[in-house]
């Protein structure tokens, strides 16, 4: 009788954690290779906060969708969470911002054949610049009058217009361009490279929609969870397998 209590109080352990695992919906764009629900881990980002809310307690699910929705969608709290955002003023109305949990480093690259003295944006006067739209690269750049930009939807497409020469350089985080020059143009990695110095650097976060009760409790959860990664080493073992 005895030991059958003890079974069942261990059974009750065990399943009381599953029980009171809390859903989470996690929505993103595809941002290879931050978030790709291609990937085994689903990308960088998505790996990393899947990783720490599950310690917490959570179970998070991804959807993706275009980030014009998905970022409305968090902002309305349609979904729980957004998990690869930059930080705006505007956006901090919605939304409760975690710390930072990683960096993105956005670079211009060119054709290492094309000879560019580059100190800052003013040196870049004259040359072709290929942007992706509605792509916040720093507010100096976007406001800029001076330089000659041409959009497209994508980062490949300005990768592709810089191996033919329709353009003369393109810019954009430097993880995001290794991993779509190593996927669409493997041949022609090593005839581009970066040219220093970044025009910028932006931290990544987690955000939670503020219309959801728990907001500050999830950020606090995500944010400890994180730190406990980086003293363990789990943190640095799941940022080693994308190594772009």
């Amino acid at each position: 009788m005895i030991l059958r209590a003890i079974l069942l109080l261990v059974l009750l352990n065990l399943f009381v954690p599953l029980c009171s695992a809390q859903a989470i919906s996690v929505v993103s764009s595809q941002w290879p290779p931050y978030v790709d629900d291609s990937m085994p881990g689903k990308g960088l980002a998505v790996e990393l906060v899947n990783k720490a809310l599950q310690r917490k307690g959570y179970q998070p699910t991804l959807h993706i969708y275009n980030w014009q929705r998905a970022l409305e969608g968090v902002e309305i709290g349609v979904f729980d969470a957004t998990c690869a955002i930059w930080k705006t003023a505007e956006r901090e109305r919605d939304l409760l911002y975690s710390e930072p949990y990683l960096t993105n480093t956005i670079s211009f690259i060119k054709k290492k054949s094309t000879v560019i003295e580059y100190r800052g944006l003013a040196d870049l006067q004259g040359w072709v610049i290929g942007v992706v739209r509605d792509y916040a690269y720093n507010e100096a750049f976007n406001r800029s009058r001076g330089l000659i930009k041409i959009p497209a939807n994508f980062n490949v497409q300005n990768l592709q217009k810089l191996n033919d020469g329709t353009i003369d350089l393109t810019l954009g985080d430097e993880r995001a361009i290794n991993y779509t020059l190593e996927k669409f143009l493997p041949t022609q990695v090593n005839s581009f490279e970066f040219i220093q110095p970044a025009l910028t650097f932006k931290k990544l976060y987690l955000a939670v929609s503020r219309s959801n009760k728990n907001a500050q409790t999830i950020i606090n959860d995500f944010n400890q969870a994180i730190a406990e990664m980086q003293q363990d080493g789990s943190y640095d073992q799941i940022v080693s397998h994308y190594k772009y």
